[in-house]
């Protein structure tokens, strides 16, 4: 057996779980997933924080990062993977993961920008949930596609068959 993890939707390639959590395992690795962005409920949304808020939620995540002067300056740039979803990111001299940003913010996924708008911090976030594992509107997509489950979970859940359980 598996740890079958799923998710809402991604941002068209899902995560492997090393990027997300502590441990990698090597059926959840990043694998595309075909998203229609448009036909599914919040697939994009925004979040904004007046920079009190912002320092507040950053501070107790990441005690030692300098969050002092503009806000506009505690991020770095983000290193991301081939959907636009953070992978890291320095911020106020730590670096942070998209996924721990994604919790201390109450972020819908770690697939996120920014920018400073009229005085608060604008994140601008694509999909739902932590991307690892499959992807619900991207199986869903797969089987309108005529994928059998068989085929979207051995798509989503790399290297694994799909068999009667024994045990």
């Amino acid at each position: 057996p598996i740890l079958a993890v799923f998710h809402a939707s991604s941002a068209g390639l899902t995560r492997a779980a090393g990027d997300v959590w502590v441990n990698d395992l090597p059926y959840l690795q990043a694998v595309p997933s075909p998203e229609a962005g448009e036909g599914i409920p919040n697939y994009y949304s925004r979040v904004e924080f007046t920079g009190e808020e912002l320092r507040a939620k950053l501070q107790a995540a990441f005690p030692g990062a300098d969050l002092s002067g503009d806000m506009g300056g505690w991020f770095g740039e983000a290193r991301r993977d081939a959907a636009g979803t953070v992978v890291t990111v320095p911020l106020g001299g730590v670096t942070a993961k998209g996924a721990q940003i994604r919790g201390a913010l109450g972020l819908r996924s770690a697939c996120f920008t920014w920018e400073v708008q009229e005085g608060k911090m604008v994140f601008f976030v694509t999909g739902h949930g932590h991307g690892v594992g499959l992807s619900q509107y991207g199986a869903n997509q797969l089987a309108l596609e005529g994928a059998d489950y068989r085929e979207i979970l051995t798509h989503y859940y790399t290297g694994v068959t799909v068999e009667a359980y024994g045990g």
